[in-house]
């Protein structure tokens, strides 16, 4: 069975790059836009990994992983966060991700994060 990646994620190119990228390491990847969306299929299924945006346009993806980490239902799941802005310290201080990606990335870098934590 394939594992599953969750991508929450406001730029829809980027989207459909993660997507070619992830599903070309024989993952299975469900993409939102909005964290409403996330939250209301994250209550549905549950992914073997989330990457997630840290700004995004219905909320705040550090406040999203807190939530997630903070939930014992969630709590197991891996996180990697994504920004482009270059100084992750805050972010890391803030949010218990397990790693933390600056954007744009490195696709290398990217897939052996994903293939470490999913």
């Amino acid at each position: 069975m394939k594992k599953s990646v969750f991508v929450l994620e406001d730029d829809e190119s980027l989207r459909e790059l993660l997507i070619i990228l992830l599903e070309g390491e024989a993952y299975e990847v469900k993409t939102y836009g909005t964290v409403n969306s996330f939250k209301q299929h994250l209550r549905l299924e549950q992914p073997d990994l989330i990457l997630m945006d840290v700004m995004l346009p219905d909320g705040d993806g550090i406040q999203v992983c807190t939530e997630v980490k903070q939930n014992t239902a969630t709590q197991h799941i891996p996180i990697i966060m994504m920004s482009a802005h270059r100084d992750f310290s805050l972010v890391k201080h803030l949010c218990p991700a397990e790693a933390f990606i600056n954007k744009p990335f490195d696709i290398d870098y990217l897939i052996k994060n994903v293939n470490a934590y999913a």
